[in-house]
């Protein structure tokens, strides 16, 4: 039986603790932070970071100041317009001090995960998307970005595309 945690009941458009299944850290590529108006918990509007992912199916997130310095680490950038691509790996702290109570938040590692790519393989349906994806305005350097593609199966994409 699946079970709900409490805080789903709020909807929130932002990765939350309550998001993590099972408390399971996340293996994240941030596609880009941009400064967002959010509303704070005190109902007042605030200006904060927030990262969007590439993994469209994951909500964004908030970045507080803790988060920030860790990405900053890894982008060896203090600019927010360069920690696109960055990989994170996010997990759940549950002992941050924060209005006056012990609660959970979202930590991002400080060490850095390595995400692997799938393997691009012929006669899988990924392996014909590719093949459409490079014969309209796609790029063998885009399907390297997105797939793991061994040299044999990069000669008999090319081959696929002619």
């Amino acid at each position: 039986m699946e079970k709900t945690h409490w805080k789903k009941v709020f909807n929130s458009d932002y990765l939350g603790s309550c998001d993590l299944d099972d408390g399971r850290d996340l293996k994240l590529k941030i596609k880009h932070v941009t400064v967002q108006e959010i509303k704070g918990t005190d109902s007042k509007k605030q200006d904060r970071n927030v990262a969007t992912f590439t993994d469209t199916t994951i909500k964004p997130m908030i970045l507080n100041a803790t988060n920030c310095k860790v990405i900053k680490k890894f982008a060896k950038s203090a600019y927010i317009d360069d920690w696109n691509n960055i990989a994170i790996q996010v997990y759940i702290k549950d002992d941050i001090k924060a209005f006056g109570e012990t609660v959970d938040g979202l930590r991002i590692r400080t060490v850095q995960p390595t995400l692997t790519k799938p393997d691009l393989i012929p006669g899988t349906p990924v392996w014909d998307n590719a093949i459409k994806f490079l014969k309209g305005n796609g790029t063998m350097a885009k399907a390297k970005a997105s797939y793991s593609i061994t040299p044999a199966n990069e000669e008999l994409l090319k081959e696929a595309v002619i």
